[in-house]
């Protein structure tokens, strides 16, 4: 069975895209799907769509065979808590603490509101070197301190899906050994990913399926 499954989708025109035509789109557990676009808001909102982070003007978002409810806040929100979405336009709380970024989401699905960070979590802390500095807000931070943050919060809850905008580019090139490291590690898991690249080696190592946007129309396309 497919994890996730948009059928006859068609998504608005945005500000600087074109918007998407009627496509079908499925991935399940082990897919690891480069996206080529030529307009990069095209792809970003083609990765909205997957979060549940735009409503379609048509079609059926399809989660293990069940049909999404895009009336229903709760069951939105249970999807978007299993999907990573890492992208130039992810951010932190700015009122809260690096701390309390990290275990919100945690805290609010069970119901509590422990601000300890879990040893896995605060392990990756260590490796992008943000661990002494988790009881500042955003705004005492480096944006490549805030990335790193945000890239944790994101893959600890990717479960379901995981969406990367050029992730060479997003940790830069010195980060980006870890966040190889790290992805690798979800691959391994077998949690699905699509994401964006230019890094060629890197896209020719880790992907097992293409798609081509282009022109507002989504196709599915060989691997070169």
């Amino acid at each position: 069975m497919e994890w996730i499954e948009l059928e006859n989708y068609v998504l608005p025109v945005s500000e600087e895209g074109r918007g998407i035509e009627a496509f079908d789109f499925s991935i399940t557990k082990g897919d690891i799907c480069w996206l080529e676009a030529d307009v990069a808001e095209d792809a970003l909102l083609f990765f909205k769509a997957l979060a549940t982070l735009v409503t379609p003007l048509a079609g059926t978002y399809r989660v293990e065979g069940k049909r999404l409810d895009f009336s229903r806040p709760d069951t939105l929100l249970r999807v978007k808590k299993s999907i990573g979405y890492i992208t130039t336009h992810s951010a932190l709380i700015n009122n809260r603490s690096l701390r309390e970024n990290l275990t919100l989401m945690r805290s609010y699905s069970d119901n509590t509101v422990s601000a300890r960070i879990d040893d896995d979590i605060f392990e990756l802390c260590r490796h992008f070197s943000i661990a002494e500095k988790v009881d500042l807000r955003p705004e005492k931070l480096e944006q490549a301190d805030r990335r790193a943050a945000i890239v944790i919060r994101e893959v600890a809850k990717a479960t379901r899906l995981l969406l990367l905008e050029k992730p060479e580019i997003y940790l830069g090139h010195a980060g980006f050994f870890l966040y190889d490291w790290l992805l690798r590690g979800l691959m391994d898991q077998g949690v699905p990913v699509v994401f964006t690249s230019d890094d060629k080696n890197f896209v020719d190592s880790v992907s097992n399926r293409a798609l081509g946007l282009h022109n507002g129309w989504l196709r599915e396309k060989a691997l070169s």
